[in-house]
């Protein structure tokens, strides 16, 4: 692609001329000086740089869209090209969330590089808005997610199903009558998700303080219905990023919390945690593998995706 263009590009994306020339190792002047070169020859300014931001005029806009496009062309060559050497070189770049990337792909990850060991694997954390933009502008293969996507922009994968459970501490639990629906980490581990007895009401939890991730969070808008369907609005003690944060606090004591299965198999803390099953849709999340439509889909992205089917 020609440097004009990364040049275009590097600056819409950062937002000023000098944190472009920054991010391209090249000086500010020659930056400017290419662009305005562009800019008489087409006769249209591309760049309002009146604003803060710099952002583009609708002639920019246009020329943004096309160079795009030859961006999406170049990686695609690249990516049918690479699938020639038959999986025995390449890369792929993988998005997730602090919980995915430790606690669902590591697994995963081990029986693919055991069959694949001369590719490479990286992991972007962040959250899925964030994921979804980077998988737009092929910053990254793939992504995780529970949540809805534009179909016309987006294909998707069948990947896992995650069962959500309500992690109390024991200290919290006093005389509750939901002693009879109580499980142990042992009972989660051992037993399918389907033989689990489920508690009929929450309402006696109404009292119990609750550690809730931020609004934003699909867990959070799952926690928020599900209390709105038993009709309890339990007094939240903190609002946190992290869903292993939150289970990490809960076994510490300071509140309950919703959790998975996944965490309770893999963190210890059957001397400090008791666990609730609620039968309810909201607490089973089934999650997708993300890709984008106008992407080449590779070998290797198959081959990964295959991994879950």
């Amino acid at each position: 692609m020609e440097s004009v263009y990364e040049y275009i590009y590097a600056v819409k994306s950062l937002g000023s001329f000098t944190k472009a020339a920054d991010h391209l190792h090249i000086s500010q002047p020659a930056l400017s000086i290419a662009i305005k070169k562009l800019e008489q020859e087409l006769n249209y300014a591309i760049f309002d740089r009146n604003t803060n931001p710099t952002t583009l005029t609708p002639a920019g806009e246009i020329i943004l869209s096309h160079i795009e496009k030859i961006m999406l062309l170049e990686s695609n060559t690249k990516a049918a090209l690479n699938d020639l050497d038959s999986m025995t070189s390449g890369r792929l770049m993988i998005g997730g969330t602090q919980y995915i990337t430790a606690f669902i792909l590591p697994d995963i990850i081990f029986r693919f590089k055991e069959k694949y060991p001369q590719i490479d694997i990286e992991f972007i954390e962040s959250s899925s808005a964030n994921l979804a933009d980077l998988l737009i502008n092929n910053k990254i293969d793939l992504m995780f997610s529970v949540k809805s996507f534009d179909a016309s922009k987006f294909t998707f994968f069948k990947s896992f199903t995650d069962y959500l459970y309500v992690a109390i501490p024991k200290k919290l639990i006093g005389e509750s009558l939901i002693k009879e629906y109580i499980l142990t980490r042992q009972d989660v581990i051992s037993n399918l998700h389907e033989a689990l007895r489920s508690i009929p009401s929450l309402e006696d939890l109404k009292s119990i303080p609750f550690l809730l991730l931020r609004e934003g969070n699909n867990l959070y808008d799952r926690s928020k219905m599900l209390f709105e369907v038993e009709g309890i609005s339990p007094p939240i003690t903190m609002s946190l990023d992290q869903l292993t944060t939150a289970h990490y606090l809960c076994k510490s004591g300071m509140g309950a919390t919703f959790t998975t299965g996944q965490l309770i198999k893999q963190i210890d803390d059957h001397e400090n945690l008791v666990y609730l099953k609620v039968d309810h849709p909201l607490m089973t999340r089934n999650f997708k593998i993300v890709v984008n439509k106008n992407r080449y889909r590779s070998n290797i992205m198959n081959a990964f995706i295959k991994e879950f089917q």
